[in-house]
């Protein structure tokens, strides 16, 4: 059709990525703590696995996460809540920001 112009469709698809941070010892309120957290992360991957290896990546490389507390024999580990393919991309500057955290029992 002449005058219509078609949006070019992505070479990759985008995916919303939810993740679950457990066990993340961190000085909260000048003490240390155990706690866990809630992210959401938005990346353009050939696939589903290739989304969540970038967005686990993204929270590796955070400065937030710099001083955990963690003993090397108890890591913190991430783990991926759910990830749905998008329709289009993810403009917002801000989509990749933000947790929410919450404070872990502690057994010891």
């Amino acid at each position: 059709m002449r005058g219509v112009r078609r949006q070019k469709k992505s070479a990759m698809p985008y995916y919303e990525v939810k993740l679950n941070g457990e066990n993340f010892w961190m000085v909260m309120e000048d003490k240390p703590s155990k706690m866990g957290f809630y992210t959401n992360r938005y990346v353009e991957a050939t696939d589903a696995t290739e989304a969540e290896n970038k967005a686990v990546q993204m929270i590796r490389d955070d400065p937030t996460f710099d001083k955990i507390l963690n003993a090397r024999s108890d890591p913190p580990m991430i783990y991926c809540d759910r990830i749905s393919e998008l329709e289009g991309n993810v403009d917002s500057p801000t989509a990749n920001q933000g947790y929410v955290f919450y404070r872990e029992d502690s057994d010891s």
